[in-house]
């Protein structure tokens, strides 16, 4: 019978009887079943053990009573040989337990009786009146050393028990005192005997009464557990993984990478104009053309051994093990027809095309590539957008040698040249939580940029390019105004941090810029962070020193990005005081193993020691949350305490939240 809930509401009621009332039957039978294999071994070494005293105590016999020593011993032999045989027979025969019980109570009986029987012929009656006190030790045995059920205790227990009383009563030859004291002390025997046999029986009962309920409560909690990991893995809309499956999946096809010869192929699909198919149709057609999508993406991954989730948005992400890129190119090719095949009319695509269509870009581990999900995200991410200026519904294998990139870098610089003046360019901000109270301390600025047709771009994408052309210098600059008109409107908490390159500090009049936004905006400077990615060693760069100092001397503060992943790092601390030390998530994620907790817990421990207040990025689950509330976190961000949502986002949806 399996745990079920008319189970669980027996097992609720029978706890909740008086210990005295009979047993629910069908809790019983399933506790004499859990009971059968070890009973059924207690009866066979117990019957042992049995007649071997039994026989052992035919020694007292030939001292006690020489004169019929010789029938008594064999008495004692043939019985206790006989019983056991007869006990080992039915039990290698596996007969039921209650067979076992009924021939082992009526081993101890005839043993009992049969001796006494004999031993009544002796002439030497006051040592058989002492020597009848053995006896007791039958009574004991039916009663406490064999878990026989309840009444085939008392019946056994109680047969000896007559026995030896009525020969002590009428068959011995003494005076009536002590005949009368011997009775007394087989009753009192059998009623403390008979009291703990159902005591233990009870308690036997309801303990496995309370370990049946806590098995239940197990059953049900692992049970939630479960569901409520798959809704934390599900996306609501179309019932695929979503994100944070997906970073579980990749790790464990990451783990088994190095026992096969597959590769790990991404595929990172995106719709095409889907943001004019919401806006023709209306968002609850945007919705059903997702779930439909959701539905052959995930029967094309499924036929193909991969995993398909959806990453956010209109953004769909596929992993697979692959043979190599010609495997690759098969399988994003064949996502790209099934998607087609759906023939989903599209109303304002601006091509020739009518349907809805998805383009792809794929990255594929290489040997000399660290095995990490983000950097197969941001190759694929690039592949992607080279699709989407090749025109869209195709595909694009990432190749670090690839000219194809190259170019759809250069129409990329073109989009960025005009993204603040047509403006493409917007901001999202992530809170920064502080990791004691769960108060908001702040907000990081993060840049967000969207093609003429108003799909996003992904900023591991257009941030690289930006750099190269120097177009960063422009957006940043716009960044912090915008976040300095955000703090002062809307109240962003005690400081809102925005991202600055090496380039942009290297700019001669970046201080006075920065200088310039504070005044105008009436912000003060204290509430603006500055935070610089760990990267090639900054000090060398005079002028971005410079400016670093005028503004830590203005009072703005300056962060130091994702610690860890570069070179300089730590030279940088004992060069600056940075106000805020952010350890990058890529730490935070490999605690899985002891060796990655180990660096987290020495990266943690350094920065205390240097005395710079700790950040941890990428906090997803509680559980990361509680290991670095352990190590001494100051503060942390990540999807766990919000995701980068508009200003507008913010001040509707977390009010009074913000110090």
């Amino acid at each position: 019978m399996q745990l079920t809930e008319e189970v669980a509401q027996r097992v609720v009621a029978a706890l909740a009887r008086p210990r005295w009332h009979s047993p629910d039957p069908t809790l019983l039978a399933r506790f004499l079943q859990k009971e059968a294999d070890e009973n059924r071994k207690l009866v066979q070494w117990g019957i042992r053990a049995a007649v071997l005293s039994y026989v052992a105590y035919g020694f007292f016999d030939w001292f006690l009573f020489p004169d019929i020593a010789d029938r008594l011993v064999l008495t004692r032999v043939t019985l206790g040989i006989s019983s056991l045989a007869l006990v080992e027979l039915i039990a290698r025969r596996s007969f039921a337990l209650a067979t076992l019980h009924l021939v082992a109570a009526l081993a101890i009986v005839v043993g009992a009786v049969g001796w006494l029987l004999s031993a009544l012929g002796t002439g030497h009656q006051a040592a058989l009146s002492q020597f009848m006190v053995f006896g007791t030790m039958f009574i004991l045995g039916a009663n406490l050393f064999f878990n026989f059920r309840f009444w085939l205790s008392a019946i056994s227990s109680a047969t000896v028990t007559i026995s030896f009383i009525g020969a002590a009563l009428f068959s011995l030859q003494t005076d009536i005192v002590g005949r009368l004291v011997l009775s007394a002390y087989f009753v009192n025997c059998l009623v403390l005997s008979l009291y703990l046999s159902w005591r233990l029986s009870v308690e036997r009962y309801q303990t496995f009464l309370h370990a049946l309920r806590a098995q239940i409560q197990e059953q049900a909690a692992i049970k939630k557990g479960q569901k409520l990991t798959e809704i934390a893995d599900t996306d609501p809309l179309t019932g695929m993984k979503n994100r944070r499956a997906i970073i579980r999946e990749f790790s464990e096809m990451r783990n088994e990478w190095a026992t096969d010869d597959d590769e790990i192929g991404l595929i990172l699909i995106d719709v095409d104009y889907f943001k004019r198919f919401n806006d023709g149709l209306g968002h609850q057609a945007g919705d059903d053309c997702l779930i439909k999508l959701a539905h052959v993406l995930s029967e094309t991954a499924a036929s193909n051994n991969a995993i398909a989730a959806r990453y956010g948005g209109e953004e769909f992400v596929v992993l697979c093990k692959v043979t190599g890129r010609a495997h690759l190119n098969e399988l994003a090719q064949q996502f790209c027809r099934a998607v087609e095949d759906l023939h989903i009319h599209h109303p304002d695509r601006g091509d020739k095309l009518n349907i809805v269509t998805i383009s792809a870009g794929a990255s594929l581990t290489r040997a000399d590539q660290s095995m990490e999900l983000r950097i197969l995200l941001q190759e694929a991410d690039r592949a992607l957008y080279t699709s989407k200026f090749a025109g869209r519904a195709t595909f694009t294998i990432y190749d670090p040698l690839a000219t194809d990139l190259d170019r759809s870098s250069e129409n990329l610089s073109e989009l960025l040249k005009l993204a603040v003046s047509k403006q493409l360019v917007s901001v999202a901000y992530q809170p920064i939580c502080d990791l004691a109270s769960g108060r908001v301390l702040g907000h990081e600025t993060l840049m967000r940029v969207c093609d003429f047709d108003g799909t996003m771009i992904s900023p591991s994408v257009f941030i690289p390019v930006a750099e190269q052309t120097g177009a960063i210098v422009e957006l940043g600059t716009w960044l912090i105004d915008q976040a300095c008109s955000d703090m002062v409107e809307y109240g962003l908490g005690s400081v809102v941090t925005a991202n600055v390159s090496v380039r942009q500090l290297k700019a001669p009049n970046f201080s006075l810029r920065i200088t310039e936004i504070l005044g105008r905006h009436g912000l003060a400077p204290q509430k603006l962070a500055i935070e610089i990615t760990e990267g090639s060693d900054i000090f060398l760069e005079a002028q971005a020193v410079r400016n670093m100092e005028r503004l830590r001397n203005l009072g703005v503060q300056i962060w130091l990005d994702d610690f860890g992943t570069g070179f300089a790092g730590l030279s940088w601390l004992r060069r600056f005081k940075f106000d805020v030390v952010k350890i990058d998530r890529s730490f935070l994620h490999d605690c899985q193993t002891s060796r990655g907790l180990s660096l987290l817990q020495d990266m943690v421990g350094l920065l205390r020691n240097l005395d710079h207040a700790v950040l941890a990025e990428g906090v997803e689950t509680e559980e990361q949350q509680m290991l670095l509330q352990r190590l001494g976190v100051h503060s942390i961000q990540g999807f766990l305490t919000g995701y980068p949502v508009p200003i507008e986002e913010i001040s509707q949806a977390r009010p009074g939240l913000v110090a």
